[in-house]
């Protein structure tokens, strides 16, 4: 006895390939469907302050806080030297413990790309470069549930 694959009126070419897309799929997103559960994330205090350059605010800038375990916590600096980190969402805070603080603050437009837009100039620093980088900005801190003010005046 043979067995031949049937074609003509009433049968479906291409059914068993469409079949395996069709589980295939199915199998997918039911595995996405399991990773929709929110991810455990170390727990994140509220930390703002304010940034100073000979006693006047940074007007412009981010401001990083770089962990010892590998968290990173960044802020835009307002135009009164504010800001409020943000980690894993906006202004969430930021991880509790040791930091080492980076400020970047010039006169970069966002919206020029370097060498290439109409109007692009060489960005002027608007804090000495020793405070751009963590090896050499000097700064430190520790956060803790205890304390949420965290300003940074630098010379």
């Amino acid at each position: 006895m043979s067995f031949s694959k049937a074609s003509g009126p009433g049968t479906f070419p291409g059914l068993p390939d469409l079949m395996l897309v069709i589980v295939t799929v199915a199998l997918v997103l039911g595995t996405l469907a399991g990773c929709t559960e929110s991810i455990d994330r170390p727990k994140t205090f509220p930390v703002s302050g304010k940034v100073t350059y000979k006693g006047q605010p940074v007007t412009r800038g981010t401001i990083t806080f770089q962990s010892d375990q590998g968290h990173a916590s960044v802020a835009e600096i307002q135009s009164d030297g504010t800001y409020r980190l943000s980690t894993f969402g906006e202004a969430d805070g930021a991880v509790a413990g040791h930091y080492r603080v980076y400020v970047i603050s010039n006169t970069a437009d966002p919206n020029l790309m370097p060498g290439s837009s109409p109007g692009w100039k060489p960005p002027k620093d608007l804090v000495p470069t020793k405070y751009a980088k963590t090896e050499t900005s000097g700064l430190e801190t520790t956060v803790s549930e205890d304390k949420k003010e965290y300003d940074f005046h630098l010379e």
